[in-house]
């Protein structure tokens, strides 16, 4: 081992590498002045708009009508009590193995709509075929965006909320209304 980093006996040579010397030829360089400038049109003149008489007739009625400002009610208008909205629905990602297969199908989930729009605790109620498509239905669930439910003016959460997500293959041949065996 010890003759693998031995060296005593080794001399270092002395012997350098030249490089050649480049120069590079003399040019005489063109100075353009006397480039053409492209005319500038002139702006077509400013014109005056026309002016007008503003003055009301004397018999002309000027006075406003004067609306009742009068709610009626608990905070109507501003902040009517309304149902849970769907913003935002991201669609699945298909599973790789169904689609290697051709295997088409569809899931019911139930989940809750929280009080500032998220969906939490999806679950699936039934799925046709059972087991292929739940984990891609819950994963696209989760991301889901709701506008919440108002009630007196306050945000409330929206429990078993219920939504089918359908997983078909595109495909030209089949009719523009065409829905998995089982999911109908």
């Amino acid at each position: 081992m010890q003759w693998l980093i031995d060296v005593g006996d080794v001399e270092l040579s002395d012997k350098s590498i030249k490089i050649a010397d480049v120069t590079m030829p003399e040019r005489e360089l063109e100075l353009m002045m006397d480039m053409e400038r492209p005319q500038e049109e002139e702006p077509p003149p400013e014109t005056m708009p026309p002016e007008f008489d503003m003055t009301p007739p004397a018999d002309l009625d000027t006075s406003a009508a004067k609306p009742n400002l009068g709610f009626k009610g608990k905070k109507a208008g501003v902040f009517a009590d309304g149902s849970y909205v769907p913003i935002f629905q991201v669609p699945p990602v298909y599973p790789r193995r169904a689609l290697e297969r051709g295997i088409e199908g569809c899931v019911m989930l139930k989940f809750t709509v929280t009080k500032v729009g998220s969906t939490r605790e999806p679950e699936v109620e039934w799925a046709v075929p059972p087991g292929i498509f739940d984990r891609a239905a819950i994963r696209s669930a989760l991301k889901y965006k709701y506008k919440p439910q108002i009630r007196d003016g306050e945000a409330i959460e929206v429990p078993n909320v219920r939504t089918i997500i359908v997983f078909k293959i595109e495909d030209p041949n089949k009719p523009a209304d065409y829905t998995p065996e089982g999911c109908a």
